[in-house]
């Protein structure tokens, strides 16, 4: 039922070929299970893949937002799995009230599980998996990259291969203790708005000056006058219960969505190389 309601929601693109399962984010014993959605391009694989990991919004309210950065990941040449990480949980109106109803920790579970899924389909490179997030989204992307958090989830999940890289938009940077002593494990590029008002750019900016001047692979790229969910086509919209009820503004922003299309882009075909799309080739805005 969850299952075919995300195919319903999210409104695939038409020149893709979609199937769904159920992962277990423990693959030592009985336990929870969590559904996946994996659409991939039409054509023969093996392809590179990204794992997609919602917003806070989960994937009722956010249906429109995953289904977006699906078609423009597919089109880039990419396979997309889409865990649901809230449903099952019992949130299925999401958790922006309070991200720690299920924390980035756990949700780094889910992604590896999904690793393990893409890993066992023959048209998946498995060596070639990115992932990609969305505020809580993206604080998971940071959570699945950490090399502590990264150890024992992948583990738990009985993944083979971690993550060849990672972009997190506009992530919790601030809140965490596995981010005081950050190490990724990839390359990891974080995109944020510089008047984002909940999920605070400064400490995204002090966490890639910090890794970075240890070698470690970590950019970063602040838009000017961009709030949260710049990529979204959303007019400034107060979402009241927000940081735990004391509120947030979101908001697209056209040059910013669009930069972030290409500046995603041009990270995946750095790591993941895929085999289609030209460079100068249009996306789905």
């Amino acid at each position: 039922m969850i299952a075919l309601l995300l195919t319903g929601a999210l409104a695939l693109p038409s020149c893709a070929r979609s199937q769904r399962a159920a992962i277990a984010p423990r693959a030592d014993g009985p336990g929870e299970t969590i559904p996946v959605e994996l659409v991939r391009p039409e054509g023969p694989g093996p392809f590179p893949a990204v794992v997609l990991l919602h917003s806070c919004a989960g994937l009722g309210r956010g249906a429109r937002h995953a289904g977006d950065w699906i078609r423009r990941l597919v089109a880039m040449g990419y396979a997309v799995a889409l865990p649901d990480s809230f449903t099952t949980r019992g949130y299925p109106d999401g958790v922006c009230g309070n991200g720690l109803l299920v924390p980035p920790e756990v949700r780094a579970g889910d992604t590896y599980a999904a690793v393990r899924y893409l890993e066992a389909n023959p048209d998946i490179a498995s060596d070639r998996i990115g992932t990609i997030g969305y505020s809580h989204g993206g604080w998971t992307v940071l959570a699945a990259l950490d090399r502590g958090v990264a150890e024992w989830a992948r583990s738990a999940a009985g993944a083979q291969h971690g993550f060849a890289a990672g972009v997190a938009f506009y992530p919790e940077c601030g809140y965490g203790a596995w981010l005081a002593a950050y190490r990724t494990t990839a390359p990891l590029l974080i995109l944020a708005g510089e008047i984002d008002d909940w999920t605070l750019s400064a400490p995204c900016q002090s966490l890639a000056d910090g890794a970075s001047s240890q070698g470690q692979p970590v950019s970063i790229k602040i838009y000017a006058g961009a709030r949260h969910g710049f990529d979204t086509y959303l007019p400034p919209t107060r979402v009241p219960e927000a940081r735990r009820g004391r509120g947030a503004t979101i908001g697209g922003d056209a040059a910013a969505r669009q930069d972030s299309i290409e500046q995603t882009r041009a990270f995946f075909a750095r790591y993941l190389e895929p085999a289609v799309t030209p460079p100068n080739s249009p996306l789905p805005r």
